[in-house]
């Protein structure tokens, strides 16, 4: 296992489509803390917490640890920057977002194009980091890239904010919001293995009661129905962007009894798993 001082706080480079590495069909998009991209050419065709997005040139993408991201198609041309944060750093810039305009921006519109100078600063902002990763040691980068990440945030935070036009709208963090989020942190990494609040509870050192309590109160559910608000856009994701099985997404899921997978998909979606499967192909397909 890689201890803490040999693991990358943050790395950087260009992503491309059509290689055996790069960005293809089906392939998750992972965020250990925050994934930044800068589409260079070509372009992407994502699902981010099931809504589809076309990522191309100028477009900026966000993927946050808590969001269930894959690529549904990829152009042969297709080339990013990239910047992805770990999960520890991220909290620490995250900490310091007070605007709950930006959050909303970020979680509602994931893909969005800059424009103006707006967009040629956040080109030059790129290259920085990339000038920085490639020139400095290990330890010099990350203290710049910490700074550069934090400021880049920082700044589009006041953009949207401004034009938003809710400057000073701001939310309270205290140590409920840190436990919230390092669960968040724990679910997205953990929810294919582990489907209990024990286990998130005995993790965070709190009672399973607790845990739910302060989920509730922070973002209005608790924490075992968060775990299958996950599950379900996990499930929706693979039924986008795979022809998995109902049996084999929930064998990949680990569950046991794909029938109960199937309950909390029907209850959060009132369809089946393979009925949303096939009205979402049917509408992409141009029928009703």
């Amino acid at each position: 296992m890689m201890n803490d001082r040999n693991r990358r706080k943050y790395s950087t480079g260009i992503m491309h489509g059509g290689v055996e590495d790069g960005l293809r069909s089906g392939r998750p998009l992972s965020a250990d803390g925050c994934l930044i991209m800068l589409c260079r050419r070509g372009c992407a065709d994502v699902t981010i917490n099931s809504r589809r997005y076309v990522v191309e040139p100028g477009s900026v993408c966000m993927i946050t640890f808590d969001m269930v991201a894959a690529v549904a198609g990829c152009s042969e041309d297709f080339e990013a920057y990239y910047v992805n944060v770990d999960f520890d750093e991220a909290q620490d810039i995250f900490f310091v977002l007070n605007s709950n305009s930006f959050w909303e921006f970020v979680y509602g519109s994931p893909v969005f194009r800059p424009e103006g100078e707006t967009a040629e600063a956040v080109a030059r902002w790129f290259g920085s980091v990339a000038w920085t990763s490639e020139r400095c040691t290990r330890d010099t980068a990350e203290k710049v890239l910490h700074n550069e990440v934090e400021n880049l945030m920082i700044v589009m935070s006041d953009v949207i904010e401004s034009k938003c036009g809710e400057s000073g709208r701001y939310q309270q963090k205290n140590r409920g919001w840190a436990i919230v989020t390092e669960y968040i942190g724990l679910l997205n990494r953990y929810y294919a293995q582990h489907h209990d609040v024990n286990f998130y509870a005995d993790r965070l050192n709190i009672s399973s009661n607790y845990l739910n309590l302060i989920v509730k109160r922070n973002i209005g559910t608790t924490a075992k129905e968060q775990i299958n608000i996950q599950l379900g856009l996990v499930v929706k994701m693979l039924l986008d962007t795979t022809d998995l099985t109902v049996k084999e997404i929930a064998e990949r899921l680990h569950y046991d009894d794909p029938s109960y997978l199937c309950r909390i998909f029907r209850k959060q979606n009132g369809m089946s798993p393979l009925e949303y499967r096939n009205k979402t192909r049917i509408r992409e397909a141009g029928g009703r």
